[in-house]
């Protein structure tokens, strides 16, 4: 069956009512995400909700939203009138109905010309931006429970990490030679690359290599003992935690190896902070 689908403004006050006559009719059981609201809401209040093509909100026959509640939340969250398409007389066992909107980041990144690695590249926008922005604020053990919109992880690329897509070749390269997960190795091939000077470029590109080839290197490098370390423990590990912890590791092997200290000095443990990165200036000129 296809239902009709129009378009309407929907004011916060509104929302509330039809959020009510929701909750009244007992259409929609299912219990709301309230972390999940207030990221809609801050995309919304902040101007980086697409009112172009969203999903259609579903509403039954008594006009209670069966689909379409968390944003309806937002709109009375941010205060904000939105423009939704609506499909009215929807049947309660229809819960989802075709739309254009972006159902995951990768998606968000395709629509904004990524076109390969996209679920990696936004795991590790969305690391490096907790990198930049939490680290002093935030433990990255609770870096976990960060959430992103969809369209939250595609405007932190586009505005602050642009050039991270020219770091997709060396993260093809850790992933083989260290086995550190897809988010963590472009994660820390760009903040390693972004903390040399482009006349230093080539320190951070040595420090890389070692990683990948660690068995061209002496006993004493800390690049060594990292690379023994992913070897032992290293794979097994998934998800934003392990990669925010073996970012953790690679920084602090960074940190280690620029200031020619051992591995033994270099370890980074589930309570340390999330260390700050040695930043490698140009040589300078000789005098004249």
């Amino acid at each position: 069956m296809l239902y009709e689908i129009t378009a309407q403004v929907i004011t916060p006050v509104e929302a509330q009512q039809r959020l009510l006559l929701t909750r009244e009719a007992g259409c929609r059981p299912d219990p709301v995400d309230v972390d999940h609201v207030r990221r809609l809401a801050r995309d919304m209040a902040c101007g980086d909700w697409d009112d172009a093509n969203p999903a259609p909100l579903a509403l039954c026959s008594h006009g209670a939203v069966i689909r379409g509640v968390h944003r309806l939340h937002a709109v009375v969250v941010s205060q904000v009138p939105r423009r939704f398409l609506i499909a009215r007389d929807v049947p309660h066992r229809v819960r989802y109905l075709p739309g254009g909107k972006a159902r995951t980041a990768a998606d968000a990144l395709g629509a904004v010309g990524v076109a390969s690695h996209r679920k990696e590249i936004a795991a590790a926008v969305q690391l490096v931006h907790l990198y930049d922005s939490e680290r002093d604020t935030l433990p990255w053990a609770a870096w976990e429970s960060r959430g992103f919109t969809n369209a939250e992880t595609a405007r932190v690329l586009q505005t602050r990490y642009p050039d991270l897509l020219q770091s997709v070749p060396t993260m093809t390269a850790l992933r083989s030679g260290l086995r550190s997960t897809p988010p963590a190795s472009l994660a820390a091939a760009y903040l390693i690359a972004r903390a040399a000077s482009d006349l230093r470029l080539a320190v951070a590109a040595d420090f890389l290599q070692g990683l990948i080839f660690a068995s061209r290197l002496e006993p004493s490098d800390p690049r060594r003992g990292l690379h023994a370390w992913f070897m032992s423990r290293g794979v097994a590990l998934r998800g934003r935690l392990a990669s925010a912890h073996q970012l953790g590791l690679i920084i602090t092997c960074w940190n280690a190896w620029t200031a020619e200290e051992a591995w033994d000095d270099a370890v980074f443990g589930p309570d340390d902070p999330m260390p700050d990165i040695c930043r490698i200036a140009a040589v300078p000129a000789p005098d004249a």
